[in-house]
């Protein structure tokens, strides 16, 4: 009997060890692979790369003339290839204010859509453009145009994987607008980003701070989940850790499409645009997904050091719940607002927070007065630090 009951206790702290062991194996094999795409992460963008995305310049099937999509293929950890599409809004393709049409080149800006996202706002496009701004945007891999039958929409397993696309985005954005080398790096550079978009581009900013971006215009950022206490702090965190062992395992999708309802022309707002690409609901969840977005957040709540100013805009106030409300036509719809607004100041040293009321969750597909603000905080922020 007793050599039982020494058994009974020894099978649990046995068993203890062997799961203790294979979290650990996991945990250093994710680890491994981050200092792969932190070794790798930053390049000096091989002129071939370059030159074949030039090569295979196209009008964009999307939007049409006068936009211009360059492919771009990268490898961070040298076994996925990632494809991602630069977009290009000709400078100078905008309605001028001045009627000479002599508008000089001040910068060059490039956008960074949020998560089931794409690029598709024109307006910002021809905002940009008139304030003298070369208009860039990038699909990032696994998004809007370079989604592709059978890819994971909007997956992904780590934050750094889009930082080799966006290594050449800039690269190219600059090639393309000034195509002298020396001229194009005194060029100051700007990334406004929005939602996950916003969170990808505050942790490649601070992870490029020797690269001196003029500035980071964040446009409702996804800097924490949108879930009571219990989920963001004890629920979540534990599923994240289960991806260490199933990173492919599916959670579905979250969320309600009431946010679609407050953009598409043809149900409550004004917008059209590819529901294959920006979807009522959202594409499929893998815990591996989650655990990407958590261990950036983390890295947020812990404190970025971005030297680069920050401006980060956000709604008043936050819609909520699977049932319509006309909440949906004047807040924010995806995130809760309160805590953009705790961790924004957690970017750098150099952060500026507007609130834009009765604003939606992608301030720029506002009603017009509202978004019209939006571009004015924006583009007041970037002249004030674009000399």
């Amino acid at each position: 009997m007793k050599k039982v009951k020494i058994i009974v206790m020894i099978i649990p702290l046995v068993l203890f060890f062997i799961a203790s062991a294979v979290y650990v194996y996991f945990a250093n094999a994710e680890a491994m692979h981050d200092v792969i795409l932190d070794s790798t992460s930053k390049i000096d963008v091989d002129p071939d790369i370059i030159e074949k995305s030039l090569s295979k310049v196209q009008v964009d099937m999307e939007l049409g003339e006068p936009f211009k999509v360059y492919p771009i293929e990268t490898s961070p950890d040298s076994e996925v290839v990632f494809r991602s599409t630069l977009i290009e809004y000709p400078f100078g393709s905008s309605p001028r204010a001045d009627s000479q049409n002599n508008v000089s080149l001040r910068g060059i800006i490039l956008y960074v859509h949020g998560y089931n996202d794409y690029y598709f706002q024109k307006e910002l496009a021809e905002k940009a453009d008139s304030a003298g701004f070369a208009f860039f945007a990038i699909d990032l891999h696994y998004c809007g145009r370079s989604y592709v039958d059978g890819d994971p929409r909007g997956d992904m397993r780590n934050i750094k994987e889009f930082y080799a696309e966006l290594d050449v985005a800039v690269e190219l954005s600059k090639k393309i607008a000034v195509d002298d080398y020396e001229e194009a790096e005194r060029v100051p550079f700007v990334i406004v980003a929005h939602s996950q978009g916003g969170l990808i581009s505050s942790l490649y900013v601070n992870d490029r701070n020797d690269e001196h971006f003029a500035a980071l215009v964040l446009n409702s950022p996804f800097l924490d989940m949108n879930f009571n206490w219990f989920l963001r702090k004890i629920g979540l965190p534990i599923l994240a850790d289960l991806s260490i062992f199933l990173p492919d395992f599916s959670v579905g999708s979250t969320g309600n499409p009431n946010y679609a309802y407050s953009l598409l022309k043809h149900e409550k707002g004004e917008w059209e645009y590819n529901e294959n690409l920006k979807s009522e609901s959202r594409p499929t969840q893998y815990l591996g997904w989650l655990r990407a977005i958590m261990n950036g957040q983390k890295r947020v709540h812990s404190k970025l050091d971005i030297k680069s100013p920050v401006l980060v805009m956000n709604s008043d106030c936050t819609a909520d719940g699977d049932e319509w409300t006309d909440d949906y036509m004047h807040c924010d719809g995806v995130l809760n607002v309160e805590h953009i607004q705790e961790w924004a100041p957690n970017l750098g040293e150099k952060v500026t927070t507007r609130t834009i009321p009765d604003g939606l969750h992608d301030l720029f597909l506002s009603r017009k007065d509202v978004r019209d603000k939006a571009y004015q905080e924006a583009f007041s922020f970037i002249d004030a630090h674009v000399k």
